[in-house]
């Protein structure tokens, strides 16, 4: 009977995985592709050794977050940070510089106060920055002038930049810059990342302007950097683990290829190295071991969808209960769980910046496995420190600059031939860093050990302060709960006492309204009856003028008809007067032939 229930358990889970990831219309609503990449590559032993980023002091501690990327102008270094602000590090301290977002109060709000990602200047000081929800950003920090040259809202061959991420600047003032997804913003960055092929390379011409497209399709396309001769560029796709190129000029002018792949980590920023070369920053490290999970997941789409789910359905409680009842922690939850912070812990700690040539090959690199600081997105030197960014920690690292350059030389992330004495040079060193290294962890085990029960003394002595200070916040939060239902309280009360002020107003001047209706009515069947009055008055005195004309019409035909009765009347007396004169005339004619006679 425990097996059975053993399988129908399993088989019901299977049922629910199956339902969430092939039931239509659950969110999020993206094109999930297959996608295969290189599998990461191992540095080497020798490579490894190179612990430069070991025991990084971390400088500004609690005093921002998440530093992500660095510029530099006059000697002056600026990053961007949570909250929106562009910051310069002068004298020791932070100054703000600029914001580009409105104002907010904590993380969850990004999207509205803004979080600037890309930074670089350009040789008159003008500070170019992408941030990831507004835009393009020109700003000159002589004037203080801010110029927007792309939104993050405009449309660009039809689709709009949800998630801007980096750029970098031309020296005619053409800007580069990638955006990482058109349907995920910053704050579903697991989402875009586990539906990544949206991503684009884009290019802004100041003359003229205009916006295009150079590359679409891209996997979360991330850091941008211009060849020292501007004759190409290349760019990271953090969830492939590898950097592409895009020609700019020569034969192979607007195409794609692959720069360098299987990299022992998730790539982020890039910058030149002053030698023909590239520093590239790993935010997550990796190797044949232990694969980063976006190359892992790359080949099976429909994990990556189900896992999308499974975040949009951990969210979706979280999110309607802060719209039935706005909190805070409703907010900081489901930000947490869809942004990239919530999967920090999941990686392992250790930092990798890679040292690539103009061909893409691995030639130097810069390792830290200590814990001191992880995840760092960027670098910069500044004077006799290296400074370590990341988007996720509250400090910026700092580590010496080595003061020798590395003699060890690497192709495709494997050893060139040597000479026999040359490796068995190589081979002592390496005996003895690792012996030095065995050493040295021996040591810090047990300064570890030692500062474990340190830290579980003043663990214990502080959670009973810690338990006092939580009954006071407790307290207090209680209190501000009651005063907040009272103040709700009162304005509840005081919002139906003008909801109903506002229904008898609305009831009165309805009434008004009815009534001035009636009246308006009123006054136009006054004003049709006095049109239908004089409408049949018009009628009536036409009736009366078509008689009379009638009558005159009549009287004259009549007068007519007596004049040509009269008429006849005398030319028919006039006749019978010229018939009896003539008879007359006959008579007295005949009387005169009979005395003629007679005679």
């Amino acid at each position: 009977m425990g097996c059975l229930s053993l399988v129908w358990s399993i088989t019901k889970l299977f049922l629910v995985c199956l339902l969430i990831t092939f039931l239509p219309g659950i969110p999020p609503h993206a094109e999930y592709k297959e996608y295969s990449v290189a599998k990461p590559k191992s540095l080497g032993a020798e490579l490894l050794q190179r612990r430069h980023l070991d025991k990084a002091e971390r400088i500004f501690e609690g005093q921002f977050t998440g530093p992500e990327a660095f510029a530099m102008y006059n000697g002056i270094v600026y990053t961007g940070i949570h909250g929106g602000f562009v910051v310069r590090i002068e004298g020791g301290e932070i100054k703000p510089v600029v914001k580009f977002g409105e104002n907010c109060d904590d993380i969850t709000d990004e999207h509205i106060c803004g979080r600037p990602l890309g930074l670089k200047f350009d040789a008159a000081g003008n500070l170019y920055v992408a941030d990831a929800y507004y835009g393009i950003f020109k700003y000159n920090i002589q004037t203080g002038q801010k110029t927007l040259l792309v939104g993050a809202n405009e449309e660009i061959e039809g689709k709009k930049s949800k998630f801007i991420n980096d750029l970098d600047v031309a020296k005619d003032g053409t800007v580069y810059f990638s955006v990482s997804s058109t349907t995920f913003p910053l704050y579903d960055g697991l989402f875009a990342a586990l539906a990544p092929g949206d991503g684009r390379l884009v290019k802004y011409d100041p003359q003229s302007k205009k916006v295009s497209v150079l590359a679409d399709g891209l996997l979360f396309p991330n850091g941008v950097a211009l060849s020292s001769n501007e004759d190409f560029l290349v760019f990271s796709e953090t969830v492939s683990a590898r950097v592409m190129r895009y020609d700019l000029k020569g034969n192979k002018k607007g195409t794609v290829s692959v720069f360098a792949e299987g990299l022992p980590g998730l790539p982020d920023n890039i910058r030149i190295d002053g030698q023909g070369g590239f520093y590239v920053s790993l935010v997550q490290i990796a190797d044949e071991s232990h694969p980063a999970l976006p190359v892992v997941l790359g080949p099976f789409p429909n994990i990556r969808k189900f896992l999308s789910r499974v975040i949009f359905l951990l969210e979706l409680p979280f999110d309607q209960i802060n719209n039935f009842y706005p909190n805070y922690f409703c907010r900081r939850a489901k930000h947490f769980i869809g942004h990239f912070s919530s999967t920090a812990g999941l990686s392992e700690n250790g930092v990798n910046i890679l040292n690539l040539d103009s061909n893409g090959q691995i030639r130097d690199a810069l390792i830290g496995r200590d814990g001191s600081v992880n995840h760092v997105s960027d670098m910069i030197v500044s004077g006799d420190y290296i400074l370590l960014a990341s988007p996720y920690n509250n400090y910026i690292g700092r580590v010496a600059r080595p003061n020798a350059p590395n003699t060890v030389h690497i192709k495709s992330v494997r050893y060139e031939e040597a000479s026999p004495e040359d490796r068995k040079q190589d081979e002592l060193a390496a005996k003895r860093a690792a012996e030095e290294v065995r050493a040295k962890k021996v040591r810090e085990d047990q300064i570890k050990r030692a500062a474990e029960e340190a830290e579980r003394s003043r663990k214990a002595a502080g959670e009973a302060a810690r338990l006092k200070k939580e009954a006071e916040v407790a307290a207090r939060k209680a209190a501000e709960e009651s005063k907040a239902r009272l103040a709700a309280e009162e304005a509840k009360q005081k919002a139906a006492e003008e909801a109903r002020a506002r229904k008898i107003a609305e009831e009165a001047a309805k009434k008004a309204a009815e009534e001035a209706k009636a009246r308006k009515a009123a006054e136009e069947n006054a004003k049709r009856a006095a049109e239908e009055a004089k409408a049949k008055k018009l009628a009536e005195e036409a009736k009366i003028k078509k008689l009379a004309e009638e009558a005159k019409a009549r009287k004259i035909a009549e007068e007519t008809k007596a004049r040509k009765a009269a008429e006849e009347l005398k030319l028919k007396k006039a006749a019978e007067d010229s018939a009896k004169r003539k008879a007359a005339e006959e008579a007295k004619t005949n009387r005169a032939s009979g005395n003629s006679g007679k005679n």
